[in-house]
């Protein structure tokens, strides 16, 4: 891979930055490097550009996170012999969820990655999930987190206006069937601390959301995972390390596998 990388260099596709200590090196796409992938068009155009201010500065941990959660789901669905491939994951994916106009943030809630899987059962039978990834890194309080879960529950709600309507339109559809076969499901890694602080953080936010009337009010087809990087990595996707934040004893259970104990969703 690194050989890769500095031939890649060499043609000025992509550049590093190299942080101090013994931190591995940051590789990016150069603008050269951005528009000939984008001119493949294997992927969505963004206008976002990766430069070494950005690829050095506080949010680089973030990022590195988000990318450590996309290769976890990478490795085990090659363990398992499922279906994802690097881009079978979209990063930055922003949804509306209230009308009018305002602060693009006041308005939007942005995930982290957008990620489509395919599980493959033992029969081959072929499962599809889409999930909506954020990653926590503990940088904020936990009341700030559950905002913008509560985002998420504002999203499956939203109804866009319509200017024109009559009886025979039928009912207003949510803005997520425009985009989304099924809503998919929300799903939390927590990083950037040790174990026991996680534990104690994905507590915290539980006993939060419990306490949110307008998070837990049943919203069918709506679900919160949330498990811890270290879990991710170690047990996979699929293993039951997710607590669903809506309902965290269902079943009389506290852990579930990514489906949140709701069966199989096409």
């Amino acid at each position: 891979m690194l050989h890769v990388l500095h031939h890649l260099r060499r043609r000025g596709l992509v550049d590093r930055v190299v942080p101090p200590g013994r931190q591995a090196h940051r590789w990016f796409l150069t603008p050269v490097g951005a528009r000939a992938v984008q001119e493949s068009g294997q992927v969505l155009a963004r206008p976002y550009r990766m430069n070494p201010e950005r690829a050095s500065g506080p949010l680089a941990q973030h990022m590195l996170s988000v990318v450590e959660m996309g290769l976890a789901f990478f490795e085990h669905a090659r363990i398992l012999g499922d279906d994802f491939e690097p881009l079978h994951w979209i990063p930055e994916v922003a949804h509306r969820y209230a009308k009018g106009g305002g602060r693009f943030t006041d308005t939007h809630v942005i995930s982290d990655a957008l990620i489509h899987y395919i599980a493959v059962r033992p029969n081959g039978f072929r499962v599809q999930y889409q999930f909506l990834v954020e990653v926590d890194r503990t940088t904020m309080p936990v009341s700030r987190l559950a905002a913008k879960l509560v985002a998420y529950a504002r999203y499956f709600d939203h109804h866009p206006l319509r200017k024109l309507r009559s009886a025979a339109d039928g009912p207003a559809r949510p803005a997520w069937q425009k985009r989304y076969p099924r809503f998919p499901r929300v799903l939390l890694v927590l990083d950037g601390a040790n174990e026991r602080c996680l534990a104690n953080r994905r507590l915290d936010l539980v006993r939060y959301v419990q306490a949110s009337l307008y998070l837990v009010g049943g919203r069918d087809g709506f679900g919160i995972g949330c498990a811890t990087m270290p879990d991710l990595v170690e047990h996979g996707p699929r293993a039951r390390i997710w607590v669903n934040l809506v309902d965290p004893q269902q079943d009389g259970e506290r852990f579930t596998d990514f489906t949140l104990g709701l069966g199989p969703r096409r």
